[in-house]
């Protein structure tokens, strides 16, 4: 699982994430911090029976983009490692996104490709509810 950050964002820690300041919401923006979304995708995941055995997060922009790669298991598919990619922004430059599959790839160029499902939200007013609904 590698996490591609060649285009100025660093690999971060868990800590990291939850330091990153949120902006306030606006009426037609309302950003959600990185930790959070990390944190609705996993409790979801974990609802589907679905084990975390590795995770990377990569921050950009001042902390104002986010980018993280899920290595998942579960005893419902012995022979596959599925994964899991998040992109988040603070900055309104991209949606909150998901995908995940076999194939996925996450990138601090944008690119966000994963084989078997994608999602993205704009961050507008009930963003939160949306994504753990979806």
């Amino acid at each position: 699982m590698n996490l591609l950050l060649h285009c100025g964002a660093k690999e971060a820690t868990w800590d990291q994430l939850k330091q990153v300041e949120t902006p306030e919401p606006t009426k037609t923006h309302c950003p959600i911090p990185h930790h959070n979304l990390y944190e609705m995708v996993t409790k979801v995941l974990e609802g589907f029976d679905f084990k975390i055995t590795e995770s990377q997060h990569g921050l950009t922009k001042d902390g104002n983009r986010y980018f993280g790669l899920l290595q998942l298991e579960s005893d419902h598919l012995k022979d596959w490692k599925p994964v899991c990619g998040l992109r988040n922004s603070h900055d309104k430059s991209i949606s909150a996104g998901l995908v995940f599959g076999l194939s996925v790839m996450v990138c601090d160029n944008l690119s966000f490709y994963g084989d078997l499902f994608q999602f993205d939200r704009k961050h507008t007013a009930h963003i939160n509810k949306d994504l753990i609904e979806r």
